[in-house]
Parts: structure tokens; sequence; C-alpha cells
């Protein structure tokens, strides 16, 4: 730091460098008092986020994570039957007070993830373990990563690494480069790509596997486990056609954890190093988990069928998505997916009221469906219905507060409505989601003109005409900056 400030000695006057001093300093002084007490090590450690904090936003993130991985898949005594295992986990970490709730989500694709106050395994991770054991393994290690505070320190070495570039803007004054800057370095919004480190996950393993011997599991089912963990892998891309390489949210799951054979290695060293435990049983239970999850297992093939359907259908090949769903409703005709899905196609094929019936079916199996909502939203949209759009919408919203199509599409429907200042926030949440996307700065332009901000109206027309400049949005936006911009200089 001390030379950080003779730099900055060089290019500031006498009055500029004692504000400046001020400005570095406090918050420096206050990191330096901001400590805690790891909960797992007992070491003194930097931390900017209170455990009260942590569990604010675990309880924020958690509706938006939910439907983020597909919502929750819904079978009662299979939640429950591994409820009671992960609370037993819960139970012997080194913070049983947390909040916790556990959830099955919905999707093929490998997962597992714990915030305090939401506790989650994808059907895909879950349909390939092989017992119980293994099931403690994954989630103990989740549990782990709570416990020793890993997703509050990535938070703070965030804000300290924000704070780092807020320091470089200062220091950069009015160069160009300093805005830049700080939008490369922003935090994420998203908490589960706050990517934990090497060091993170090994402790991670290590409080698995403690956990694991504490309940009488036989620990080294845990790195049995990791190789289920990387079979679910394994055939989750094939079925969609992928490699590794190419599939960029696993790449950025896997990035940080050490390779296959290190950490088998490392994790049997770990297990060696336990003290003296009682395995209960044959500590594995593989019986009563493969009973348990039987009807998942089933189901989870068929939804193999399905994700095919979703990838053709992401790819505009219509008629053969809508030939792999029929084959996916005929194996498993109770699963609302499907049917939402099937609205969807019908919505592309233009044929809107058998896309309500579909979506209609969807929410009367799951009457909280968000996907559905959603898509009877964007008919009422296109049906020019504004009003039931905007409570459809809202209704998506309050499933999905994250769900950033549902945003666009209340911002729309309120700009057809005319009521702009209620239009913007929703367009706006939708562009830093989407700040390429071909229409909504011409609709934000139109809104701030509408409502008297001149100089963001400037602004955002100015996007429109550099992303999308032959589109009618893009037309009318270079005609409004010539206007503007004339009365802005008067």
């Amino acid at each position: 730091m001390d030379k950080r400030l003779y730099i900055l000695n060089r290019s500031a006057s006498s009055e500029g460098l004692s504000y400046l001093k001020t400005i570095l300093l406090i918050p420096l002084l206050l990191l330096l008092t901001t400590c805690a007490v790891n909960p797992v090590t007992g070491r003194h450690e930097l931390m900017l986020v209170s455990e009260s904090e942590e569990i604010a936003i675990g309880r924020e993130a958690a509706p938006s994570l939910k439907w983020s991985y597909g919502g929750e898949y819904r079978d009662e005594r299979l939640r429950a039957y591994l409820e009671g295992i992960v609370r037993r986990i819960w139970k012997h970490s080194e913070r049983p007070y947390l909040p916790m709730t556990f959830v099955i989500q919905n999707t093929t694709l490998p997962n597992a993830f714990a915030l305090p106050g939401y506790v989650a395994i994808t059907r895909g991770l879950l349909a390939e373990l092989d017992n119980e054991a293994q099931l403690v393994a994954v989630m103990g290690h989740e549990v782990g990563h709570v416990m020793a505070r890993h997703t509050a320190r990535r938070i703070t070495l965030g804000t300290l690494q924000q704070l780092g570039l807020i320091i470089g803007g200062i220091a950069l004054g009015g160069k160009s480069g300093g805005n830049t800057l700080l939008q490369v370095g922003a935090i994420g919004s998203s908490l589960l790509m706050l990517k934990f480190d090497r060091s993170q996950e090994l402790e991670a393993d290590r409080l698995g596997v403690k956990y694991m011997a504490m309940l009488g599991y036989d620990p080294y089912e845990a790195i049995k486990a990791h190789d289920r963990l990387e079979v679910a892998i394994n055939k989750y891309l094939r079925n969609l056609g992928k490699r590794r390489q190419e599939d960029n949210f696993l790449t950025t799951i896997l990035s940080t954890h050490p390779r296959e054979e290190v950490r088998k290695e490392e994790m049997l060293q770990m297990i060696k190093r336990l003290p003296p435990y009682k395995v209960r049983g044959d500590g594995r239970f593989r019986k009563r988990f493969q009973r348990a999850i039987r009807r998942l297992r089933q189901i989870n093939r068929v939804y193999y069928v399905y994700d095919r359907a979703v990838l053709n259908f992401n790819k505009d090949r219509i008629e053969r998505a809508e030939a792999l769903l029929k084959k996916a409703i005929e194996k498993a005709n109770r699963e609302a997916p499907f049917y939402n899905l099937y609205g969807m196609i019908e919505y592309k094929k233009g044929e809107y009221k058998s896309a309500e019936r579909y979506f209609r079916k969807a929410l009367s199996l799951y009457p909280d469906y968000q996907p559905a909502f959603y898509g009877l939203g964007i008919l009422s949209l296109k049906e020019k219905e504004y009003y039931e759009a905007v409570n459809r919408f809202k209704k998506s919203l309050g499933l999905f507060p994250d769900h950033a199509p549902s945003h666009f599409g209340l911002g729309k429907s309120y700009f057809y409505l005319g009521r702009y200042s209620s239009a913007i926030p929703h367009l706006r949440a939708f562009a830093s989601a989407a700040p390429g996307h071909p229409e909504v700065h011409g609709l934000l332009g139109i809104c701030y003109e509408n409502t008297g901000n001149i100089r963001a109206a400037i602004r955002e027309y100015s996007l429109q005409v550099r992303i999308a400049p032959h589109s009618d949005l893009g037309r009318y936006a270079r005609q409004r900056l010539f206007v503007l911009r004339g009365l802005y200089r008067r």
C-alpha cells in the first residue's frame, strides 16, 4: 500500500492526496478490524460477511437457486428420507443451529450445493449414487463448505478485489480505462459461480469424511462417490453430444477441483488420519437407498429423452424436439416439464390455444410450476392482453425473482401499457443479464425519454444503435439521438 501511495503522490496535489488518503485508509482500517473465528479451524480470519448476513444471503438466494435448477423434484417420501440423512450430518456439524431446508432439484445436470438455509442435490447426481454412504459423502462435502464459511470467504475475497479495483479507478482519475476496469472486476450475482479454491475443496473433503465416520458410515465410500460423480458427468454430457470442454457450467464447477488421481490419494490419506471410528452395519446401507430411489432412477432415464428434446428445441429443430417429447410422455405422463416444453413448441408453431392448454396441464400437475406462468405470460403478451401478461409475469417472478426473461416480459408489458416508470427497472434487470439483446436498449431509451431522463435516454439509444442499427428500433434510436443531442447541447 505504501508503494501505491508513493505512486499516487507523484501525480496528485497535496489537497487531492489528503482526500485520497482518507478514501484509502478508512476502508483499510475497517478491514483490519473485521475478523472472525473460523468455526472449523478456530483461526482468526478476515471476514466481511457476518453469520446473520450469510443466513440472509441463503434465504434470499433460495427461490432463484431452486428454479435455476429446474424446480423441485416432487416425491415427498424420498425427500423426507434424504432430508433425515442430511439433517443428521447438519446436527453433527460445526454450526448445527443454522437453518436448513433440503431440496431435490429436478435436473439431470449432476450437482450438489449448500448455503445456510438451503441444501440441494440434483436428480441427475442422485440417480447415479449407489448407496447411502455415498450420499453422505456428497452432502457432507457440501455441508462442509457451509460450516467452514467458504461462500462467505469467497464473497469477502470478491469484495476485496472490488475494493482494489475501486482504488485503481480512483488512481486512474478521469481516464477512460477506469470504468472499463470496474465493470470487468464486478462481483457476479450468482453465488454458485463463486468458485471455491483448491484448499477449500480439500477442506470440504476432510469434513465430509469426518462426518461420515462420526455417523457410522464407511468413509472409503467417499472415494467411490467421487467415481460416481465422474460417471454422472460423462453420461450427462454424452447424452447431449458434448465433451467436458464444451460445457462451460460444468467446466466452471470442476475447474478448481483437484485432479482425479490426486484427489483420491489425498482423500485416502484423510481417511487414514481419522480418529478411531465405528462403522454401523455394513457402513453403506445400499438396499434401503436403492429402494428409495428406484422410481427416481426410472424417471431420470426418461429425462434423458426430454433433455435431448430441449436441446433440439433450443436449436429450432422443432419436429425432432416434438418427436422426442412424445416418447418421453409415453414413458412418464405426469411430469410438468414435459407438458411445459410442449407448450413452448406449440407457441413456436403459432398454435397459441394449444400452447395454453399444455401450460395449464403443467400447472395442473405442479400448481407452482414457474416456467408455465412464464409461458402463459408470453402468450398474453403475444395476444396483446397486457394486463393479464403483467399478472402472469409477476407470478413467475414471485417464484423465480432472478428470471431475466420474465423481467423482460413484464417490462415490455408495462411499456405497451404506457407505464414507462414501471417498465424501467424490469428492462434494466434484463439488460444487465443480456446486454447485447437487440431490443432492450431501444425500449429503455423510449422509457427514459418519456420520463424526462434525457441523459439516460441518449445512453440507451446509443447502445441500441451500436447493437442493432438496422432494426426498426435501431433506426428510431438514431433519429431520436439526432434530436436529443441537439436539445441536450442547448
